[in-house]
């Protein structure tokens, strides 16, 4: 399986969506300021609905791939600590993906408060998208003896939790690597030189496939084994930028 592409189902995505939204936003409270907030929030998703477009496309490679810190796909080298937590012998292969929400981006001249709703709600859709895309590979490969999808079933296969670039001290330099493997453009995805993809919200990465019960470390710097270097893509920062958002968020009440 090379360059599948998958849209996903909207009404699969909206209740993943709207978790995430409250969770970012800090809305997920009691009193009448949140429900105030929720509803502006509500307003700027009928706003956008229609730009929203959930697509992703995935290729995978079948087989051991990983040695040590590094992963092989189709001559594409991709380096990351975490890949050392992982046993090579039971690594059944790698689903390598990019996905987009579309460009949900509202223009300049709009209030900030509307903008940054916009923002999280893009943030929000994307979270939701890997979930959903996760369901869709599970329901594709893990009842089957082949990863691919084709055979008898084998209960052990299990399939990791996604990461990519700017996680687990992947560098995010390496965003670049997923369109040597990967056709982005097919689902309307490019990448620039500084490693910045577009439209904004996209993301790409792995969803691992395994026969053990290995796990990825816990994603925040006391388990990151990754260079200094890489700190400022870590998850903590990913969550102070979250909570600057929902302080923005509250002073603008």
């Amino acid at each position: 399986m090379k360059n599948y592409v998958i849209q996903i189902s909207m009404a699969d995505a909206d209740a993943f969506a709207m978790e995430y939204f409250n969770r970012i936003g800090g809305l997920n409270r009691e009193g009448e300021k949140y429900r105030r907030m929720l509803k502006q929030g509500m307003e700027i998703k009928e706003r956008i609905k229609d730009k929203l477009d959930l697509k992703a496309v995935i290729s995978f490679f079948q087989g051991n791939v990983i040695s040590g810190n590094t992963a092989e796909l189709d001559g594409v080298k991709f380096e990351c600590n975490a890949f050392q937590r992982l046993n090579p012998a039971h690594v059944k292969g790698i689903y390598a993906y990019i996905l987009t929400a579309g460009t949900l981006e509202l223009g300049d001249e709009e209030p900030i408060l509307d903008q940054l709703y916009a923002d999280i709600w893009g943030t929000a859709y994307i979270d939701a998208g890997l979930e959903v895309l996760k369901k869709y590979i599970k329901r594709f490969s893990l009842n089957s003896d082949d990863p691919a999808g084709q055979t008898e079933p084998k209960a052990k296969l299990s399939l990791l939790d996604s990461f990519g670039p700017g996680f687990y001290g992947m560098g995010v330099d390496q965003v670049s690597k997923f369109f040597e493997l990967l056709n982005g453009e097919a689902i309307g995805v490019v990448a620039r030189s500084s490693s910045l993809m577009l439209p904004l919200k996209s993301c790409a990465g792995f969803f691992v496939v395994v026969d053990d019960d290995t796990e990825l470390p816990a994603s925040d710097c006391k388990s990151c084994r990754a260079e200094y270097k890489n700190c400022a893509f870590c998850q903590a920062v990913i969550k102070t930028n979250i909570d600057e958002d929902r302080t923005i968020l509250e002073e603008s009440k």
